[in-house]
């Protein structure tokens, strides 16, 4: 008679026949587990943000945005954005109104580096259920190490790299839902899933997935009802709520993909599909390849299907890199996926411990090419270049100010100032024009005198440079006299 090989605390129970069967780790042991890789997780994405945030490395116009929605949030305002345009309601751009729970902590804590500690912790929670999972029905060793490979895994590490996204509040609600896919239990798995279609308009093709899943397992009503509620939410948002919000009255990225042309222009949509077929493959290789493939051993493997489909179907090549916070939800669903792999297949569990201890090798070799290693170089632990020059730009602008400014700035003033992007038409006249000619969104061409910059944009009005320090040019307005 075999009996699975688990800890010293998971010892082999037998029933009636004789078989062994598996005990899960005691409570102390699951919480214990957990909770470090958790926080062991939190830590290390809290010190990459915070080395990010002090270095002034801005990789986007995100955080920025995400900064002017929680300002507006804290203060009791609709989340109207400047940044986008003036008057721009966000709500019309992407769907994420559940990010209101994060408004306390922004109140307390008004920073967009709260933003980022958040989004540390949100992962942290996540690697905590994950965790907490593969150690119930896997034991403490296998499933310790795929937490921390979850943890460690390039889909997150990449979503903090690209700074703040709604997706990070997404994470715990969908590491709950599967962790109670793989023990059986279809309403809390329903009930996790549904506050994501509030987090982020594709992810109620996700939760219809997650219906699907739950209609194989065996609870059709349930599970229909929530492919069904899921689908009916996507439709809702992006052909009503979101079009009712927008400027524009439209869904800004229905025309991203190749299906908006896939009646009306077929042989287009086909080309599209195929190009960057390289990437493309390279995405889904690399999604299924840290687990080993072993997730699509799982119908958990199915939920990944709605993310990849639109990814896929894009026309975008940022959504089929391995970059920005795209993937982030890919991660909890392949490694559930392994775990229920484990737990689904007779005399499986055996091989947990050699796979999560491959998955965590995996993982820690793959971070050599992926935004942690470089919590390895000293040069991230000293002030980056344009240190001082950035701090005399935030110390020269006063509270209330009304500022155009290119992505570097946007996320430290927002939380004082009123921030206008520089590319947008129709801005009011600012108080100062704020232009960073390293920062890489100029095209090669950045400007070279800021008062001809800031009157080309606003022409007719007056401008003064008062700054010009490594790199940072300011243009200060002088309203004219009565």
């Amino acid at each position: 008679m075999s009996t699975a090989v688990t800890g010293a605390d998971e010892r082999p129970v037998h029933g009636a026949a004789g078989a062994a069967a598996y005990r899960p780790p005691r409570r102390a042991h699951l919480l214990m587990a957990s909770t470090a890789v958790g926080l062991v997780t939190t830590l290390l994405y809290t010190v990459f943000s915070w080395r990010q945030w002090a270095r002034f490395q801005v990789p986007s116009w995100d955080l920025g945005i995400f900064t002017q929605i929680l300002r507006a949030y804290s203060e009791g305002r609709a989340p109207v954005v400047p940044i986008k345009g003036e008057g721009f309601m966000i709500l019309g751009d992407h769907f994420h109104p559940l990010l209101v729970v994060l408004a306390p902590v922004y109140a307390a804590f008004p920073s967009g580096l709260t933003l980022l500690a958040a989004q540390a912790v949100l992962v942290g929670i996540s690697a905590v259920v994950v965790t907490w999972c593969a150690v119930r029905h896997l034991g403490r060793l296998p499933g310790t190490t795929l937490g921390l490979a979850y943890g460690l895994s390039w889909g997150l590490q990449s979503a903090v790299a690209s700074q703040f996204h709604e997706v990070a509040l997404a994470l715990p609600f969908l590491a709950l839902s599967l962790a109670a896919l793989v023990r059986r239990d279809h309403r809390a798995a329903a009930l996790w899933a549904l506050p994501m279609v509030l987090i982020k308009e594709d992810l109620g093709l996700t939760v219809a997935a997650i219906g699907v899943v739950i209609v194989i397992r065996g609870s059709r009503r349930l599970g229909a009802a929530l492919a069904v509620g899921g689908v009916a939410a996507f439709v809702i948002t992006t052909r009503v709520v979101l079009p009712a919000l927008n400027p524009d009255g439209v869904w800004d990225y229905a025309d991203d993909s190749i299906v908006s042309v896939l009646f009306t222009d077929p042989g287009a949509a086909l080309n599209g599909l195929f190009t960057g077929v390289g990437h493309k493959a390279a995405l889904v290789l690399l999604v299924f390849g840290v687990t080993g493939f072993l997730a699509l051993r799982s119908p958990l493997a199915l939920i990944t299907l709605p993310t990849f489909a639109w990814r896929l179907t894009s026309d975008v090549p940022f959504h089929w890199s391995a970059d920005w916070h795209y993937s982030a939800v890919l991660m909890p669903i392949v490694f559930l996926a392994v775990v229920d792999t484990f737990v689904t297949a007779r005399g499986a569990r055996r091989f947990a411990a050699p796979v999560g201890i491959g998955a965590l090798i995996l993982a820690l070799v793959i971070t050599v090419w992926f935004p942690l290693w470089k919590l390895t170089e000293p040069e991230t632990y000293a002030p980056s270049h344009q240190d001082a020059a950035a701090r005399q730009v935030l110390e020269l602008i006063g509270d209330g100010a009304v500022v155009d400014t290119d992505i570097t700035m946007m996320a430290y003033l927002a939380p004082r100032a009123d921030v206008y992007w520089v590319g947008n038409e129709g801005n009011p006249v600012p108080d100062y024009v704020v232009v960073n000619r390293q920062s890489g969104i100029y095209g090669g061409n950045p400007p070279s005198d800021v008062v001809e910059y800031a009157t080309s944009k606003f022409p007719g009005e007056t401008f003064v440079e008062v700054l010009d320090s490594d790199g940072f040019l300011v243009a200060e307005h002088v309203p004219q006299a009565n």
